[in-house]
């Protein structure tokens, strides 16, 4: 144990030491296991365990411990004692219930995505030689997503754990299309343009299926490649223009999500009101998931700061207010991002609301709680804090293994009333 870590009484303690306790998570009332004493009552409460002892991190401190026990505080009356029992009890019966409802909402959305993406696979199968029931099946799910995505006034967006096969595009396809459809119905847009939006993002790539995977499986393409590969947005459009169910709108966001408005876009370098407005969306989301998620995962950053990069260095290429609204959308710490939290431990953003941007769900880092019992604990800006985002390379491997943060982040949301 290290000179600053120091073994104290529980009466030695006062507002300001920093603590962790020596027991397991589910033993005591508090959300974590080590934090800043900020009032006598949690002192209180741990008198109340009974511990022998808790460990003192006196750097972060901001008082001393005590040289001596404090004196018990014997005005404590039985009837405040019990009262105290009783709102233990309660605080502690409803963060395990919350706890159960956070699981099952979570395996619910596992289950949703897994079948999207299932789905998505299926069309991605047919597009070549039976484009016509690839269209349908897409149709099918987008409407299926639309209805999900209206049901409720709120929508929150989360992020999915799923086992990524490398080279797969269909989880491009869906991030760009669970964002695309909350970006749309963010901007006001109607149930059929939301609908309108849907089908193009999932269709937007769809000329890459005409193509060898290899070529897009590359972390380092040459030059070469990567012409070739712009290829993709001409294959997909020449692929959809005989499809008479296919509209001009989703057929322009499938040749123009790579056009920016000023001029630097392939294939045909449009400019500002040339590039169907559509297109100008989805050009926003794919943007920010491949910024996620280069060739080169080596290159990637964090989601909060490739909203950044956007705003500030795709001012004269991207929509500015699809940009502002995306990152309205989306939050200053998006669903993915590696946080330190005020308490100083690390911690997953897991969870957006639309309704309370400013209250992330995160996953915390604790080693004293298993991973499969840890809460996903949602940040009040009262006690907690979010004080800076980080890279993954960052983190202990400890804490890498336990967050777990993917090479490639999987979204899907949630409507609530």
């Amino acid at each position: 144990m290290s000179n600053r870590v120091q073994k104290v009484k529980v009466e030695q303690l006062q507002v300001g030491n920093y603590i962790k306790l020596p027991i397991s998570w589910r033993d005591h009332p508090f959300m974590f296991n080590s934090f800043l004493i900020k009032k006598q009552e949690q002192i209180a409460l741990l008198k109340r365990l009974r511990l022998p002892h808790v460990l003192v991190d006196t750097q972060r401190s901001t008082q001393g411990i005590l040289s001596t026990p404090a004196v018990p505080n014997l005005a404590d009356s039985q009837d405040e004692l019990t009262k105290l029992t009783a709102k233990l009890e309660q605080e502690k019966q409803a963060g395990i219930q919350e706890l159960k409802e956070f699981r099952k909402s979570f395996k619910k959305h596992e289950r949703e995505y897994a079948d999207s993406i299932s789905q998505l696979r299926t069309v991605n199968n047919k597009l070549p030689s039976r484009t016509k029931e690839a269209i349908q099946a897409s149709k099918a799910l987008v409407d299926q997503m639309t209805a999900s995505l209206l049901k409720g006034s709120q929508v929150s967006l989360h992020l999915v754990n799923d086992d990524v096969t490398s080279g797969d595009p269909s989880y491009h396809q869906l991030n760009v299309t669970v964002l695309a459809m909350m970006l749309a119905r963010q901007v006001g847009m109607t149930e059929e343009q939301i609908k309108e939006i849907g089908l193009g993002a999932m269709l937007h790539d769809c000329g890459k299926q005409m193509m060898p995977a290899a070529l897009f499986s590359k972390k380092q393409p040459t030059l070469t490649e990567r012409k070739e590969r712009q290829r993709h947005t001409n294959l997909g459009y020449e692929l959809l223009r005989a499809q008479p169910s296919i509209s001009r709108s989703v057929s322009a966001m499938v040749s123009q999500h790579h056009e920016y408005l000023d001029g630097s876009g392939y294939p045909r370098g449009l400019k500002g009101s040339a590039i169907e407005p559509l297109a100008q969306l989805i050009a926003v989301v794919d943007l920010y998931d491949t910024l996620c998620h280069p060739d080169n995962p080596k290159q990637a950053r964090p989601p909060g700061i490739v909203l950044g990069l956007m705003y500030k260095s795709f001012k004269e290429k991207l929509n500015t207010h699809y940009v502002q609204q995306f990152i309205k959308m989306m939050g200053v710490y998006p669903p993915g991002s590696i946080v330190q939290l005020s308490t100083k431990e690390f911690a997953m953003v897991t969870e957006v609301d639309s309704g309370n941007l400013l209250a992330p769900k995160v996953l915390v880092y604790d080693p004293s709680v298993p991973r499969q019992q840890a809460a996903s604990v949602a940040i009040d800006g009262k006690e907690i804090k979010i004080e800076r985002s980080l890279l993954a390379s960052n983190l202990s491997p400890e804490a890498l293994s336990y967050l777990s943060p993917r090479d490639r982040m999987t979204y899907f949301y949630d409507s609530q009333n």
